[in-house]
Parts: C-alpha cells; sequence; structure tokens
C-alpha cells in the first residue's frame, strides 16, 4: 500500500468501552468513559485477567530507526509478536506512518508518527492481593507487591501493573513510584502521593540515608560470614533486559549478602545493595556462583552455558546450548565491550544464545502448547493465538523486598 490510504479502525475498547478515541479531535467531541475496576479486571483459573481492548501506540520517530524500513523496525524492536504479524499489521494499516497507510518496504524518515492499533491481550498475573500496608499522612504508601505484576505500564503490562491497580482498585490517581521492583520480585514498594515525598525520599536513597534489605533463596550452600560483591555492572542489552559483569565498563555496584540458613541444597540469604543497578542482587549472586535458585535469566544455562556466568564466565563461541554433554571449555572471561560495539565475540555470542532462548520459548508458546486437536486458540479480533497462562513457578523469583531501614524509619 502507498501512502496516502487510510484504514477504517478509530477506538480502542476495553471491556467493550471506549477508552482511547483516535485523534485529538474525535477526543474534544467525545464524552470520556469512566472506567471501573470491574470494567477492566477479571479473575479465572487462579489468575487476574485484564478483559483484551484495543489501544493506540503512537511515537515519533527514534533516531535509531530513521533510514529503516518499517517492517525491519516492528521485527527486530519488538519481539513480543511473531513476524508474520507485523506482516498483516502493516499491510492491513494497523500499523501507520503519520496517520497513513504504508508498504512494508517503506522507509521511517526524521520527524515520522509512528502508530500502532493494537489488540491488547495482556499476561495474566498473580490474584494475590495488592495490600497497602501503610499510607502517611504526609503522602507515602508502602505496598506489598506480589511476585508476577511490573510497576509501571511496560511492554504487553498496562492495566496489571501496580500504578493501574492502585488507580483502578484503591482511587489513587496520582501516583509518584519512588523505587521500583523487578517484575518477578515481590516484596514492600514505596509510592508517592505527592511529588514532594517522592522527591525526599528518592533523595535520602541516593544518600544511603535509608537502606534497602532483601531475603532471597540461592542455589547451592552459601558460604557463611558477610560476603561483598563489589563488581561493576553494565547493560548488554537493553531489548532483552540483560545485564552484566563488567570490570572495564560497567558501573560501579556494591551488595553484601549473610546467609541465614541453608536446606535441600539452597541457601536463604539476606542482602543489602548499596547502590542501585538493574538486576543487580541477581547479576552478583550469578558471579558469586549462587543464582537465584529460580531466575529464568540468570540461573539458564541455555544462555550462560556450563560456567553459568561464574567469576565472570561468558559461553565460547564454540559452545552451543544444545550440547549440553560436549565436553566443556574454559570460558572466556567478561571483558571488553558488548554486543554493539563490534569488538568482542563473547558478548555477541551472549546475546545471541539469548535471543535464541527467547525464540525457543516463543516457539513453545505458540506451538507446542497453544495447539490442541482443532488447531491454535486464536484471538478473533487479531487473529492472534491466544497464549498460554504462566505457570504457577513463572510468576515470581524467590526475591523478596524485606523492609526499609535508616532514622525514623
Amino acid at each position: 500500500m502507498a501512502r496516502g490510504q487510510k484504514h477504517k479502525l478509530s477506538e480502542s475498547y476495553v471491556g467493550g468501552n471506549v477508552v482511547n478515541p483516535r485523534g485529538a479531535k474525535n477526543a474534544k467531541t467525545q464524552e470520556p468513559t469512566v472506567l471501573l475496576a470491574k470494567d477492566v479486571y477479571y479473575e479465572e483459573g487462579g489468575l487476574q485477567r485484564v478483559y483484551p481492548y484495543f489501544h493506540r501506540f503512537a511515537t515519533h520517530a527514534k533516531g535509531r530507526w530513521v533510514g529503516r524500513t518499517i517492517y525491519d523496525v516492528f521485527t527486530k524492536e519488538f519481539r513480543d509478536r511473531p513476524k508474520a504479524y507485523y506482516e498483516m499489521a502493516i499491510e492491513k494499516g494497523i500499523i501507520e506512518i503519520n496517520a497513513e497507510t504504508v508498504s512494508k518496504d517503506t522507509v521511517i524518515r526524521n520527524g515520522d508518527l509512528v502508530t500502532h492499533f493494537i489488540h491488547r491481550h495482556e499476561p495474566p498475573i498473580s490474584t494475590q492481593e495488592l495490600r497497602i500496608v501503610r499510607e502517611t499522612e504526609d503522602g507515602l504508601l508502602v505496598v506489598d507487591k506480589p511476585g508476577s505484576i511490573p510497576v509501571h505500564p511496560t511492554g504487553r503490562y498496562n492495566y496489571n501493573t501496580v500504578t493501574k491497580v492502585l488507580e483502578m482498585k484503591h482511587g489513587h490517581r496520582a501516583l509518584y513510584p519512588i523505587n521500583r521492583l523487578d517484575r518477578l520480585t515481590s516484596g514492600l514498594l514505596l509510592v508517592g502521593l505527592n511529588p514532594n515525598i517522592a522527591r525526599n525520599i528518592e533523595r535520602d536513597l541516593v544518600a544511603h540515608k535509608i537502606q534497602k534489605e532483601y531475603v532471597c533463596r540461592v542455589q547451592g550452600e552459601f558460604p557463611e560470614g558477610r560476603i561483598v560483591c563489589d563488581q561493576p555492572i553494565r547493560v548488554i542489552a537493553h531489548k532483552l533486559a540483560l545485564n552484566c559483569v563488567d570490570p572495564t565498563e560497567g558501573k560501579p555496584s556494591l551488595t553484601e549478602f549473610e546467609k541465614l540458613y541453608s536446606e535441600d541444597g539452597h541457601s536463604v540469604v539476606y542482602c543489602r545493595p548499596k547502590t542501585g543497578r538493574t538486576h543487580q542482587i541477581r547479576v552478583h549472586l550469578q558471579f558469586l556462583g549462587f543464582p537465584v535458585a529460580n531466575d529464568p535469566l540468570y540461573n539458564n544455562e541455555e544462555v550462560w552455558g556450563s560456567a553459568m556466568g561464574k567469576n565472570g564466565a561468558l559461553p565460547q563461541l564454540a559452545e552451543e546450548p544444545e550440547t549440553h554433554n560436549a565436553e566443556i571449555k574454559r570460558p572466556a572471561k567478561m571483558v571488553g565491550k558488548c554486543d554493539g560495539d563490534q569488538k568482542n565475540d563473547s558478548w555477541k555470542t551472549l546475546v545471541k544464545r539469548m535471543e535464541d532462548w527467547k525464540d525457543r520459548q516463543d516457539m513453545i508458546e505458540h506451538v507446542n502448547e497453544c495447539v490442541g486437536e482443532k488447531g491454535p486458540d486464536v484471538c478473533d479480533k487479531c487473529s492472534n493465538p491466544v497464549l498460554p497462562d504462566p505457570r504457577p513457578d513463572e510468576l515470581c523469583i524467590w526475591l523478596h523486598a524485606w523492609r526499609y531501614s535508616g532514622p525514623g524509619w
């Protein structure tokens, strides 16, 4: 299709209600729909679910998109859907540029507005209550966050997030999250009800006046005594949420650990992060050789190889994840640049293994688990397979934000 043809999709729905009329002109002429929690959420099969809905995503072209085709950008940067979907969506005008339908070979230009009218099937989360532990007079919420729920809208999650649940179920519309926890991590989360309290507590966290404390269950017999890991950490592949120890290019990071007890091949460990790098506790525990026992990312031999990242080890080029019985080779060390710098094959190998592993999970979801005797369950609105529910062990990792301590706490 050439630029200039417009499609008919004009509204977004959740639970059958209009929630995001397309375009500023339409938005001014329609009365906004007030959504209640019952219009958005329902429970089924032991999980909290969101009614599927259409939603308009629009963003101006990022610098790295300019000069690339629309198909290339979506298939390489938005990997939550198969390539066939993006080909169909471009052809039908569900993906457009500057409010015009385009072809898959259309090249993105500087200043283009890229829009995707996506039929959202949010992943279900735990039905465990998002509990408000305390609300102070000066506007601080202390929330007990279950595993499986992200803090902010991100990726495939919008309504099934901490901020949206607090808004829809507890009536808190002005929210200022002070810190964040990974989606799979459970525990206490600090949220401000006004910018002043959020700013003040965030400043105290940065100044180490408030100490975050975690407990976790790791694989193996953790050593006795106070163990300190001060290995620098860097982001290797942002889109894959992949972080590693990198003594050369990493940012200063420090975590203190102390074993509480051990049983059945696992140890329960107390953790005090002194810096706030992404996945810091998980990365440092992996480096020490004691990853969080059920961590799907940092305790994954298919991604990290036989050495599992201990002491900064990376899989070698010759070490394939499928050949578990092959001779174990001495792994390369985590030195040098990330994959984007094109200077270190070990970084590129790690990212490639991570991508391959994610692709295998997608294949398992779309083929092995979705296909029954009559074929896969397919959504009648977007023609995408309905993905299977997560297993209970996929809803959380054994890492819990236990408490915050400091003067006045």
